[in-house]
């Protein structure tokens, strides 16, 4: 029996399926063709190891195991292990990451906390003045202008120090990430 032959009665046989389902089943036949032809066999080879069409769509249909033939094999790809690092390699990760990385980062966190410190600093000074401004006497509109003023200051350096922290993290993200590649892939 050739492989349209196999697959017309296949599809008779299928009939009550959903459309879906019976196209489903019918690419994995025709890959089973594909497969077996590039292998050497012949059609008729193929199509009697299938079995009959009948058989195949009860047992479809049924939901019982289908022939071995049919199974899908699964072929575990294991990850290729990666290579141990060189002492090199070993060496400019340490002195990198102590003598540069770590007295990098730490100036960098002390900056960026000082400028969110000092930010905070200015937004309360600008509450302060607003909450006294009827104290200034005729300098009320002073006094309201300057608080407005700090306010606007420290909003102003809030989202500055937003960029300075996501830009921070996201340095510190690119830093790890490029010592992991150096440390397996080599220098």
């Amino acid at each position: 029996m050739t492989k349209k032959e196999y697959l017309d009665k296949l599809t008779v046989e299928l009939g009550s399926m959903s459309y879906n389902d019976v196209k489903d089943i019918l690419a994995d036949i025709e890959d089973h063709f594909t497969v077996g032809i590039s292998a050497g066999k012949t059609e008729e080879d193929i199509a009697n190891d299938l079995g009959d069409p009948k058989a195949l769509a009860a047992d479809y249909k049924e939901g019982m195991d289908l022939p071995k033939i049919l199974e899908k094999k699964i072929v575990k790809q294991s990850k290729p292990k990666a290579p141990e690092p060189t002492s090199a390699t070993v060496c400019f990760c340490v002195l990198i990451t102590v003598f540069v990385a770590i007295p990098t980062f730490f100036s960098l966190l002390a900056v960026v906390l000082t400028i969110v410190l000092a930010e905070l600093g200015v937004a309360l000074a600008g509450l302060g003045l607003l909450a006294s401004f009827w104290t200034f006497g005729p300098f009320k509109v002073t006094g309201l202008l300057g608080g407005l003023a700090l306010i606007a200051l420290a909003v102003f350096g809030y989202a500055l120090s937003y960029f300075a922290v996501k830009y921070f993290v996201l340095g510190t993200k690119w830093y790890i990430r490029f010592m992991k590649k150096t440390w397996h892939e080599g220098i």
